[in-house]
Order: C-alpha cells, then structure tokens, then sequence
C-alpha cells in the first residue's frame, strides 16, 4: 500500500513525480523512478549502451541516363574558380541507449534533432533548430499509461510497434532504435518543408542526404542533397568501375533513380578528392538535385561549389574526406546541445 504524506495526502510517486522539473532529461527522470514504475522495473545505473542500427542491406536500383546520349560518361568539373553558392546547411543527428527494462522490455531513450546552420562572413549561426527527446519501447507489451501518470509527456512515448509473440530483447532494442530513426527523419523535414516555405535569402541549401526528404525542397530550385552511403548501387557493374576509377574533381552523366516510393530527383556521382591509396568509395558521394532541364545546366557549378567545401578539412572526423566542414559544424553544433548522459 502506497505511503501518504499526512499533510499533502500525495503518494510517494507523486511527490517524486513532482519533484521532477519538466525540463529535465527523460532519462534521469526515467532513472529516478522504484516500484513506481512496476516490481520488475530494473534501471540501469550508467548511461546504457548505445544501441548500434543494422547495417543497411545492399541493393541495386534502376536509373535513366538523362545527360548525353544517354550512355554513362565521366568528366572533369573544371577548375574551383568561383565560390560556394551555398550558404545553408541541414544535417541531424541522433542519439539512443538502454535506459532500463521492465522484465525482458527495454525501453530507448533517444535525442534527435536538426538544425538548419548559414554561413554568414565566414562564420555559421544557427537559422532554425528543432529537437526532441522521447522514450521508445512497444506499447503492446508495456502500456505507457503509469509512465503518464507519472508526469511523462504523451508526445515523448514512441510506440516501437514490436512484434509481440516471442520478443526478444535485442530485436526490441533495435525497432526501438528505429523508431527513433523515424523521429529523426520527421523532424529533418519539418525543418526542410519551414526552410523551403521561407525560401530565405538567395543562397543555397546543402542537405545532408537524399534531397527527396521533404517534396517542398525539389520545388524550391535551390536545394541539393549530398548522399555520403553507397550501400545502394545505381549503376550496372561495368558503369559502376568507370564511377570508382574516377578521379577527384571528376563526375558521372547525371541520371534518374527510378524509384517511385519518393519523389524525383536527377543524380551524379562526384569525386570530391584524389581517390590514390584509398578505398574505391573513398571520397565518393552521389549528389541529387531536382529533376528539371536547369539541374543537368548546373550540374558542373554545383559540383565546383561541392568541391570549394572540401576546405577546410573536417577534421578529426573520421570521415573527413567525404564529410564537409559546414556539415560537421551542424554535427557539432547539435551535439552540444544534447542532455547530459553522465552519471554525475
């Protein structure tokens, strides 16, 4: 039987609950909470492993060459001789770890957030910035209702919609990660579709990843997407060789994904540095850009201005020969703003 304050008549739980500032992290709130929660609630009392996503399966999509006589070509860009036209830049991040189980449920703890930043004088401030934390885990097998009780906001409580027969805490942790890899991409084009209405200023934006994100931004006539993951191939195996024995500066003919579950976009491969001595995807991203007569005119400018980003270098990111430094910035810039996980 829950103990009552004899002046208040409040639960214990609800003290607790009370106790808790809103704007305090969901998972120290989480880690806070006993029996409250349930017997079988067990937190874990350091910041929980993070939870790695699976690797994305390899595929092979189907494309038009639309540049040419529609047969694949690589050529040089031509020389850097005019700055970047981009000046804004969209990238996100998340960020998810077992904050605890109830019996063999785990529940995620996740932050995702995006940022749009833009270069002004050489410097970056920040346009717009939407960020969320929220707690993932399958409603089917533990209702979010005592964690309403408790003061935790609806809007935080993602359903992971487990497969409920047989669970298996591992796979629950994955499609809870994935749920929050949903949350990620809603709030990436929340930004995009806010940028896109705007359409602030005349300088470009630069996102990180597939442009089709958000349809807004393929109408803007302004946007550009740079894909860093080549997991799908886009190019039959004897076009592909010629792609990766590019060297840096050199593109592909621009050519159209098919791929109707997004909206349109024409695509190049670009070599943003001397591959010599590296991986054959070394410095190799695909760019999109919308599916209009004006992209296939533009395509060499835009892959200068992608090549002027190539400096400074984004160091010491791993990934700095492919990750330009604007974008990293967002990346640090975001990650500056995520609760902290620590135990203090």
């Amino acid at each position: 039987m829950p103990v009552r304050s004899r002046t208040t008549g409040e639960t214990r739980a609800q003290k607790r609950s009370n106790q808790l500032a809103s704007d305090t992290p969901l998972w120290r709130r989480l880690r806070t909470l006993g029996s409250e929660l349930g017997g079988d609630w067990r937190p874990i009392h350091t910041a929980g492993h993070q939870v790695e996503p699976p690797l994305e399966p390899t595929a092979f999509g189907e494309v038009e060459i639309v540049e040419g006589d529609g047969r694949l070509d690589v050529r040089h860009v031509g020389a850097i001789g005019e700055a970047s036209r981009f000046e804004f830049f969209l990238d996100g991040i998340e960020h998810t770890h077992i904050c605890g189980y109830v019996g063999i449920v785990p529940i995620v703890h996740g932050y995702v957030a995006a940022v749009i930043r833009q270069r002004s004088d050489r410097t970056f401030v920040t346009w717009d910035v939407i960020e969320k934390e929220v707690l993932a885990f399958p409603h089917e097998l533990l209702r979010p209702d005592r964690l309403l009780e408790l003061g935790f906001p609806r809007e935080a409580l993602i359903d992971s919609e487990a497969d409920a027969a047989g669970p298996h805490p591992i796979k629950l942790a994955e499609d809870e990660r994935a749920a929050v890899k949903l949350q990620r991409a809603l709030i990436e084009r929340r930004l995009a579709r806010r940028w896109a209405d705007e359409r602030p200023g005349e300088g470009w934006l630069l996102v990180d990843g597939p442009l089709a994100i958000e349809p807004a931004l393929l109408k803007s006539g302004r946007a550009v997407g740079l894909v860093k993951s080549h997991r799908t191939q886009y190019l039959a195996p004897a076009e592909m060789r010629e792609v990766l024995e590019m060297g840096g500066g050199y593109r592909s003919s621009v050519f159209k994904p098919v791929r109707p579950e997004v909206g349109e976009v024409y695509s190049w491969y670009l070599r943003l540095r001397p591959p010599g001595g590296h991986d054959i995807y070394w410095a190799l991203a695909r760019i999109e850009g919308r599916a209009e007569a004006e992209t296939l005119e533009l395509a060499d400018e835009v892959s200068r201005w992608l090549l002027a980003e190539t400096t400074p270098l984004a160091l010491p990111d791993p990934r700095w020969h492919v990750l330009l430094y604007p974008i990293r910035d967002c990346e640090t810039y975001l990650r500056s703003r995520m609760p902290t996980l620590e135990i203090s």
